[in-house]
């Protein structure tokens, strides 16, 4: 049997490597901490929308938080889950 994907499981797709990408991106870019944290959050809720996932009312939070960890040196491991259902 096929392993189902994350959306399948009722996740959001969102690995900690996107948000790494983001925040580097954003270091290029000159980027403070709160506008990185910002800047990821809503580009990877606009990911959600074109997907056509429902968007829960604390995604933005929460992806804020992890960001913010990330952002200041935190290191996380295995999978991001994120339910959307």
């Amino acid at each position: 049997m096929p392993k189902k994907t994350k959306i399948e499981r009722g996740y959001y797709p969102i690995s900690f490597g996107d948000i790494r990408r983001g925040v580097e991106t954003c270091e290029r870019w000159g980027y403070g901490n709160k506008d990185t944290c910002k800047y990821i959050a809503e580009s990877l809720i606009d990911r959600m929308d074109s997907l056509g996932l429902s968007i829960k009312d604390d995604l933005h939070s929460d992806l804020v938080s992890i960001t913010h960890h990330i952002n200041n040196g935190s290191k996380f491991r295995g999978q991001l889950l994120i339910t959307f259902k």
